[in-house]
């Protein structure tokens, strides 16, 4: 009975080659449902969660601004009429930068340098008069141009100053401050160029007349004369 019982189970089991081929049609279509499910369930997947999308936990609390239109203009015909001046009224002279007459002996002392001081000022430097070591002023046109570097030892002196001549509009209006002017000083000493770096409205344009009439001595790199750009403050006050 043994036997009889093993020959049955064996005739059941499919072993080889013919029994995969007779099964292939069935597990072929059970494979094919396997992988179509799958693929259904990543493609529904995909779109939920592409369409579905979850409220925000926290509500917008921004502060709303409404815009509303404004009314138009008045017309300028509504306008109150401008103030009448009388033609006979007398002007008032203004108390404040009026100069004060001071006594001679109070009031400071200016001197012009003349022309053999300045030449003294700018005379050969030297040890002794052998004029080995002396300075000598050239005359060429080598000039550095704005926020170029130049290299110097002694910078500009001035000799002359010129004071600036305050104008009576600006007294009149009391206007006053501090003009910042950037000044290019020749080898001979002149004012070459004159840039204004900060200014004051009604006040530049004396700044730079009076600083184009200044004398410095010259800057001097290895005892010699160069052009260099320097700064010069103009104060205007009462």
């Amino acid at each position: 009975m043994t036997s009889t019982a093993m020959v049955d189970l064996s005739q059941r089991v499919p072993i080889g080659a013919a029994d995969l081929k007779a099964n292939a049609q069935r597990l072929f279509r059970k494979a094919l449902v396997i992988s179509a499910a799958i693929h259904l369930g990543l493609v529904g997947i995909y779109i939920l969660s592409t369409v579905w999308k979850p409220k925000d936990e926290a509500a917008y609390t921004g502060r709303v601004i409404r815009m509303t239109t404004l009314p138009p203009p008045p017309p300028l015909s509504a306008a109150p009429p401008p103030p009448v001046i009388p033609i006979n009224q007398e002007i008032v002279k203004p108390t404040i930068g009026t100069p004060v007459p001071v006594p001679d002996a109070q009031a400071p002392e200016q001197t012009i340098m003349t022309q053999q001081e300045i030449a003294a000022m700018t005379a050969p430097v030297g040890l002794g008069g052998s004029g080995k070591d002396s300075l000598v002023i050239a005359t060429g046109d080598d000039l550095p141009s704005e926020g170029e570097f130049v290299y110097y030892e002694d910078e500009p002196v001035p000799v002359t100053q010129v004071q600036p001549a305050y104008p009576e509009f600006a007294r009149e209006a009391q206007i006053q401050g501090k003009v910042v002017l950037h000044v290019l000083v020749g080898k001979d000493g002149r004012v070459k160029n004159v840039k204004v770096m900060r200014g004051v409205t009604g006040l530049n344009e004396a700044a730079v007349d009076a600083i184009k009439k200044w004398v410095f001595k010259p800057a001097l790199s290895n005892n010699k004369p160069v052009a260099v750009w320097v700064e010069v403050p103009m104060d205007f006050h009462f």
